[in-house]
């Protein structure tokens, strides 16, 4: 999860049903603030679901609530469902601040995804628990595939690609990796996170991007 930013909707646009904050103004500036991609895996789904951050079964209003709402993949809405009343919403704080997220590839070109809390209130192990259960850890067999799907097909390839622009700005740094690395670490970035505490964890990378980091 990184950090994002909420637009503010047009005066004659209301959200009073679910049609309203899946169409038009509504759901195209959600994916916008978000990306286009899944606030909390950040992955870019190809199925896009409309994600209430904080549950609304308890209070109605909640379920129209504009700043309630983030765009999120199948994946992660599901195994979010109502479990989680208070996780940390990245448009009122850094989640990098709060959670790191680090991935060690293994020669067979797998892993588990580390989810370290960096801080010890409740937001922030209810996030840390969703990540990991998103990642790592599914409830059922399905959601077990779900997670090894979106590590082995979808981080993993990521990360790699992305190792290969550090690895080669350290052994070649005037070919233009630090364009590519700058382009990488940008929240718009899919899997910004992970990349971002790769640099922030490289002595020379954390000096020449700390602009970027911030």
């Amino acid at each position: 999860m990184v950090r994002l930013s909420k637009s503010r909707l047009p005066l004659d646009v209301t959200i009073e049903s679910e049609q309203d904050y899946r169409k038009g103004e509504v759901i195209r500036t959600l994916a916008m603030d978000c990306h286009n991609k899944c606030y909390i895996c950040e992955d870019k789904p190809t199925t896009i679901n409309v994600e209430h951050i904080v549950p609304h079964r308890s209070d109605p209003a909640l379920r129209f609530d504009w700043n309630n709402l983030f765009i999120a993949c199948g994946h992660c809405n599901s195994t979010k469902g109502t479990r989680y009343n208070e996780i940390i919403n990245p448009t009122e704080c850094d989640p990098e601040k709060h959670i790191a997220l680090s991935m060690e590839i293994s020669d067979s070109l797998r892993g588990v995804v580390k989810v370290e809390p960096l801080t010890t209130d409740n937001s922030t192990l209810q996030t840390a628990d969703l990540l990991d259960h998103v990642f790592n850890s599914g409830t059922t067999e399905i959601k077990e595939i779900e997670c090894a799907n979106l590590r082995n097909s979808h981080l993993i390839p990521n990360l790699r690609m992305f190792l290969q622009f550090v690895r080669g700005y350290h052994e070649e740094p005037d070919l233009g990796y630090d364009n590519l690395i700058h382009k990488e670490i940008e929240r718009s970035s899919a899997f910004a996170a992970f990349k971002r505490k790769i640099v922030r964890d490289d002595p020379e990378l954390s000096l020449v991007f700390a602009e970027s980091l911030v």
